[in-house]
């Protein structure tokens, strides 16, 4: 018997292919496209540590299409040396002929990353690229001063010859006269041997086709959290994140946003707990007050205050990091049932009600030096976060200065307005104070929150993950009126119209998570698998990106389930 070593490439992944194949021609969709009188297929061959490899060839028949692509992949596959895992194909389906002009005006006028179809710069489809090509090679750009769109060359070229075998360089100059947009009709095989069938919609385009269950839920959970536990390194500091495209390292580092994940994947612990995942959170933790705190004496008190900021010049107090570090400390302490952080956690909290005036308004950046003010207001979004952070520290210490603190919080939103900001963070909280102070105007607020921007939600395309988290909460807080007497608050059917909402993001959000159909097509694929990445920012995958999918999914998972928050 031949060791695996001496396994011709080509051997390996013509035994994918028949494998495919055999799986693929039991679909009903088979025996459509097997009538087709003309077939332009794609041919995608993925692995973990490069971008995929990408054939595509025209042909009269799928018959004849596979037969050349197979071809055409066992050729290049000896050639490449390469041990692909995953297999993709994509069928051209639909076409649409547009000018030269009509395609930069298009291009121009699409949301960053957001075009959503295939290219075919001939009509015979010899330079023709997919959506996946052309977005995780970022060659579709748009000049920021011009606002004109454009087909950046030089990444086509350097992608072509790296990763388009059998095709030549795409010249421009006079050759192209028009240009094709297509859709596709998609499957694709796993390293398991599982066929998955993709959506097709443009803003779903490429993304596999399944219902989101419980199943899918989980998965979506433990491998996020998996990702982001293997971004804690042995020191406890995080490997911040990368712009996927072309595997770049961000260097730049925020203490707010570690404290942040590290609340996030103590969330996917408590539903799912894991060693490894357990171990980078106390590692974290161990960074967090050792390497990004700082403790002061201030009127006979005892405070403690996380420190940001890249060098000594540049180091501020942020009452969002303070917060953020609270809801890690106090989950920690809920999830392992271990008070250690407990003190820590409650000078923490002193820090922020230093930041409060006699208004219930926080002040939200302080000079490191002098704990002087330095900017009043940073970021809606500190605001309701050290709200939340206060009523979970008084969850776990009940002492009442934590909850009045709030409370004066709320008297000072109330008054201001703030639902219209309509904060995840304020959501949370809102739902966390309604445990103990049950009162008709936290009710109306926390509606308020939710309830004005629920459209916008459902309809919004960009996959922004706090939307899930905002109505969430908001559903949860309205579950504890129906039991405090306040069902009368609940009108022109927003329990539904939340309910669908929630549905809708949950699934929708899925377009953010590299799956390998999707992380394929980027440098290293393996760097990214499991995580969530924001489109419109260059396929950015932070810590903190996926850390607010995370709680989100972990927060509907627990709806799914019918478990209280």
């Amino acid at each position: 018997m031949r060791s695996a070593q001496m396994v011709k490439p080509s051997t390996n992944i013509e035994e994918k292919l028949d494998k495919f194949y055999l799986t693929f021609e039991q679909l009903s969709y088979f025996q459509t496209v097997n009538k087709s009188k003309k077939v332009i297929l794609f041919l995608s061959m993925g692995c973990q540590n490069e971008r995929a490899d990408v054939l595509n060839v025209y042909q009269p028949s799928f018959k004849e299409a596979w037969k050349q692509a197979k071809k055409n992949a066992m050729k290049h596959a000896d050639k490449s040396n390469r041990n692909y895992e995953w297999i993709k194909i994509d069928v051209v389906e639909k076409e649409e002929i547009l000018t030269i002009e009509e395609f930069i005006q298009l291009i121009s006028s699409t949301k960053k990353n957001y075009f959503r179809k295939g290219v075919s710069f001939d009509e015979h489809y010899q330079f023709s690229f997919l959506e996946q090509e052309l977005n995780g090679n970022a060659i579709i750009q748009v000049d920021s001063q011009k606002k004109r769109g454009f087909i950046q060359q030089r990444n086509m070229q350097h992608y072509i010859k790296k990763h388009r075998p059998f095709l030549s360089k795409v010249t421009f100059l006079n050759r192209v006269k028009e240009v094709r947009i297509f859709n596709t009709r998609s499957f694709f095989y796993d390293e398991k041997g599982k066929l998955v069938t993709l959506k097709q919609t443009d803003l779903d385009n490429g993304r596999r086709n399944e219902e989101l269950d419980q199943k899918q839920v989980k998965e979506l959970i433990t491998k996020s959290s998996t990702f982001l536990a293997d971004q804690v390194q042995h020191n406890g500091k995080f490997i911040y994140g990368y712009f996927s495209c072309f595997d770049k390292e961000i260097h730049f580092y925020n203490i707010l946003r570690h404290a942040s994940t590290l609340y996030a994947m103590a969330e996917a612990y408590e539903l799912f707990p894991n060693e490894d995942l357990k171990k980078a959170i106390q590692r974290g933790l161990s960074y967090l007050k050792d390497k990004g705190s700082r403790t002061y004496y201030k009127n006979g008190q005892e405070l403690a205050y996380l420190i940001d900021g890249e060098t000594p010049e540049k180091e501020e107090i942020k009452l969002g990091a303070n917060a953020a570090a609270i809801l890690a400390l106090t989950k920690y302490q809920e999830v392992f049932d271990d008070k250690t952080y407990l003190p820590f956690a409650m000078m923490l909290g002193d820090g922020i009600l230093q930041m409060q005036d006699h208004t219930g308004r926080f002040d939200h950046v302080l000079y490191t030096h002098s704990l002087e003010l330095k900017e009043r207001f940073r970021i809606v979004y500190y605001d309701g976060e050290a709200a939340f952070a206060l009523m979970r520290l008084y969850a776990v210490n009940s002492d009442e200065k934590w909850i009045t603190s709030v409370e004066k919080a709320f008297s000072y939103f109330i008054e201001k307005n703030h639902w219209r900001h309509h904060d995840h963070w304020l959501s949370y909280c809102t739902n966390e104070l309604t445990k103990y102070r049950p009162k008709r105007e936290y009710f109306i607020f926390g509606l308020k929150n939710v309830s004005n921007k629920l459209s916008f939600i459902y309809q919004r395309h960009t996959t922004y993950p706090t939307f899930l988290e905002l109505t969430l909460a908001g559903w949860n807080m309205t579950k504890r009126m129906e039991v405090k007497g306040f069902s009368d608050l609940l009108t022109d059917g927003i329990q539904e119209r939340i309910e669908q909402t929630i549905h809708k993001r949950a699934d929708y959000q899925r377009n953010g998570f590299f799956y390998p159909e999707t992380a394929m097509y980027f440098k290293n694929p393996k760097r990214i698998l499991g995580s969530f990445f924001i489109r419109h920012h260059s396929f950015r995958s932070r810590i903190d990106d996926s850390e607010h999918y995370l709680s989100g999914y972990c927060a509907y998972y627990k709806f799914l389930t019918g478990v209280e928050s």
